[in-house]
Parts: C-alpha cells; sequence; structure tokens
C-alpha cells in the first residue's frame, strides 16, 4: 500500500511516496487485484485532493525516489486530479515505466521531471516565487495523509458491519 508523507524541505512541501505493508489480504484474482489497486489508487487521489484543498498550497512534488513501482492506475488518477485542479504536481526520482506514463499524458510537454527534490525546488522557485509565500502551519509533515474510501468502494455496510443500530440513533 502507498502512503504520503508530507515533509517540508527548504520552504517546500514535498509528498513522500512511500510503500508500506497491507494488511493480509485473502487471496484473489488477478482481475480482483487490478481493480483493488485501482480502488487504493482512487481512494489516495481522494485523500490527496481533501488533504490540498484543506492547506493554501498550489503546487505538489512527489518524491518517488524510494519506490521501484508505482501503480498505472495510480499515476492516471494523480494526472487526472492534476488536470481537475490545475495546479502543478511535479515529480522527482521516476523511474522509466512511470516516466512512460507520464509521457503518455503529455505531462513532459508542461512540466519537466526531476532527477531528485533539489531540482525540483529549483525549478519552482524560479518559476512561481510566488508559491513559498504560502502559511505551512496547518499541515502535520511527517504523518501520512489520510486515505478515505471514495464513492468506487461500496456502500457504508458492504464490508459486513451492521448499520442498523447507528439507524436507529
Amino acid at each position: 500500500m502507498l502512503e504520503f508523507v508530507p515533509e517540508k524541505i527548504d520552504r517546500i512541501v514535498v509528498l513522500n511516496v512511500m510503500q508500506t505493508l497491507a494488511p493480509s489480504i485473502p487471496p484473489v484474482s488477478q482481475t480482483q487485484t487490478a481493480l483493488l489497486d485501482s480502488f487504493v489508487g482512487a481512494d489516495f487521489v481522494v485523500g490527496v485532493h481533501n488533504w490540498l484543498i484543506s492547506t493554501e498550497l498550489r503546487y505538489l512534488i512527489f518524491d518517488l525516489q524510494d519506490e521501484k513501482e508505482v501503480p498505472v492506475d495510480f499515476l492516471e488518477e494523480l494526472m487526472q486530479l492534476m488536470r481537475r485542479l490545475r495546479i502543478p504536481f511535479l515529480f522527482a526520482g521516476v523511474t522509466d515505466r512511470p516516466r512512460q506514463i507520464l509521457k503518455s499524458y503529455a505531462y513532459t510537454t508542461k512540466y519537466p521531471v526531476f532527477v531528485d527534490v533539489d531540482e525540483a525546488r529549483t525549478w519552482l522557485e524560479q518559476k512561481h516565487p510566488e508559491f513559498f509565500n504560502v502559511k505551512l502551519d496547518g499541515i502535520q509533515f511527517g504523518t501520512p495523509i489520510e486515505m478515505v474510501r471514495s464513492r468506487l468502494n461500496g456502500k457504508p455496510g458492504e464490508d459486513g458491519e451492521d448499520l442498523s443500530a447507528e439507524a436507529d440513533d
């Protein structure tokens, strides 16, 4: 499972993308696994969207340097979010496969792909110095962004919990 952990690095916010161990899940088919991955990607993108709206940030820098495998669906969801929000999403430490996905979305015609976070920071500082005047007080650094259930993950109660007691309140 992927997590985004905001870190403050030289006046900018960087989202470290980290792989964590998922709780044990019973074996499923490849189709079900692919579907689950897309839901997780959608959940994270909803979480990133909500987190971003709650801050004053007008950019995101994703540090992928520690991740060799980044799910395709996940990057595709981020590209869709970037298009909706119309703010720079910058990627550092991108391996070949994610780079190809970014190119397929014409990402590289608008933004470069950066070798490291320092390169992304320098580019951002030159192109958008106004982004460095934003207060970062409301951001919890070092704590993963909370993943939320998207509408794609079904209705309340589908996971077997009994909601009848809540309905009576």
